[in-house]
């Protein structure tokens, strides 16, 4: 779970009715009450320094947080209150939600207020979180608090309750990493011809556009393409609204592209390259994890080219290694998953996974609807590529592809991923549109 620090505003707050017993909320008793998740058995301790006294919690560690489980009147508002020195994140989880509020970098010991409402649980489990850097926790209190219009802090539906951890108030760079990848969407408002792009430092920021690119009322990112809109280059025959991998992570000092006839830090390439050439990449081999649902394919224009979407890419230098497609017929009740191999400077191979990618095809009996959550692997090794669809970890089909012979092991290419909706209809209704919402998204090397 990723958390981000707020700033929020309550108004005119009634006193306290009622005051809930929280065990040992100072933690003058050990662990009494608590439990604690100590993922490498060092990042969650007790410090000397406290807030009233010479005792509170340390949590130093990705992964570590203590919690304890309180009785509660439903549909009720609260107020969990603790004191936090350097960075942490408070939180609740209450009828399948998990409300949190954060602090980074405070010097003395600073009040750390969360309101929310118990909802239809009379149980809750409140809970304190490493959150990027080490920070120490001390006095907790829950008070029940007698205002209808308190303001309720943020909040994700938890991954126990359906959800992925992600929260409907944030811009999609609160709820997924990503510094390391710039956005392409489909217009053209700084006039130099070109799709426009949003830099990773821009994203990670919280920039949303509801035309094109937010977060739904899940809490998932959403993608959207239509027909008419600009696009990346004069090559490029269709719009898109899609992520491009940049391992530079913000730092504009790596340009995007490889330099002369090599890679850069900002891609990678194979490990069947030459070793120079991994010398001078940022990475070697690669995999990208998505779950996400397609909502919505064109249903106008040629036949070829209807209900067409990439959802997934790996890019190279001038060609694509993998193209992972989505297609639903206008007749059909499911879609089917393909993918597409191009040979380096030559024609595309393609893959069947999950139904046909004809234009005659039946629909598919093991096909994936629209608004059917479903998740992709794409994982290389050397010349080693496949595909892989899965739903509820149970793998529903896969490619696998071999590019001993595709010309990518050579020093001057490079590669990177795409995730989002690439458009593969121009001749359709110009608001004719894709669409999909991803859930999780992943890129490791």
């Amino acid at each position: 779970m990723k958390f981000r620090s707020f700033i929020f505003i309550l108004g005119f707050v009634s006193p306290y009715l009622y005051a809930i017993t929280i065990t040992n909320p100072s933690f003058k008793n050990g662990w009494t009450g608590w439990q604690e998740v100590n993922p490498d058995e060092q990042s969650v301790a007790f410090s000397n320094k406290g807030y009233n006294d010479k005792k509170s919690i340390k949590l130093s560690g990705k992964g570590a947080y203590v919690a304890q489980l309180l009785e509660v009147k439903a549909n009720t508002n609260y107020r969990l209150t603790s004191y936090i020195m350097g960075s942490g994140t408070i939180g609740a989880k209450a009828d399948g939600k998990l409300f949190y509020e954060s602090k980074n970098k405070m010097k003395d010991w600073t009040k750390t207020t969360l309101d929310f409402n118990s909802g239809n649980s009379n149980k809750i489990a409140i809970f304190a979180s490493f959150n990027s850097r080490e920070g120490r926790f001390d006095d907790f209190s829950l008070d029940e608090i007698n205002n209808e219009k308190t303001a309720v802090s943020k909040s994700i539906i938890s991954s126990s309750s359906g959800g992925y951890g992600l929260s409907p108030q944030l811009a999609p760079g609160g709820n997924f990493e990503l510094i390391d990848w710039y956005l392409s969407i489909p217009v053209d408002e700084n006039k130099d011809g070109k799709a426009d792009r949003l830099e990773e430092k821009a994203l990670v920021k919280g920039f949303q556009d509801k035309r094109f690119f937010y977060t739904a009322k899940d809490g998932g990112m959403v993608f959207k393409s239509p027909i008419k809109g600009a696009k990346t280059s004069k090559n490029t025959k269709y719009t898109r609204t899609e992520l491009r991998e940049m391992l530079r992570r913000g730092d504009k000092r790596i340009k995007t592209k490889g330099e002369g006839n090599n890679p850069n830090k900002n891609n990678w390439v194979f490990s069947s390259a030459p070793k120079i050439a991994q010398r001078y990449a940022g990475a070697v081999d690669g995999e990208l994890y998505a779950t996400l649902a397609v909502n919505h394919v064109t249903t106008t224009g040629k036949k070829g080219q209807v209900g067409r979407v990439i959802i997934g890419q790996i890019h190279a230098k001038d060609d694509e290694p993998i193209r992972l497609y989505y297609r639903k017929l206008p007749a059909h009740k499911k879609g089917s998953i393909y993918a597409a191999h191009e040979i380096s400077g030559g024609d595309d191979i393609f893959y069947d996974i999950i139904g046909s990618r004809s234009d005659k095809a039946k629909d598919p009996k093991d096909g994936i609807a629209l608004n059917e959550k479903f998740s992709y692997r794409i994982i290389v090794k050397g010349n080693s590529l496949q595909a892989i669809i899965s739903q509820d970890d149970k793998e529903l089909g896969k490619a696998d592809i071999d590019m001993s012979n595709s010309g990518y092991n050579v020093i001057n290419d490079y590669m990177y991923f795409k995730a989002g909706v690439y458009n593969q209809n121009n001749s359709g209704d110009a608001d004719d549109y894709v669409q999909a919402t991803f859930y999780q998204l992943e890129n490791s090397h």
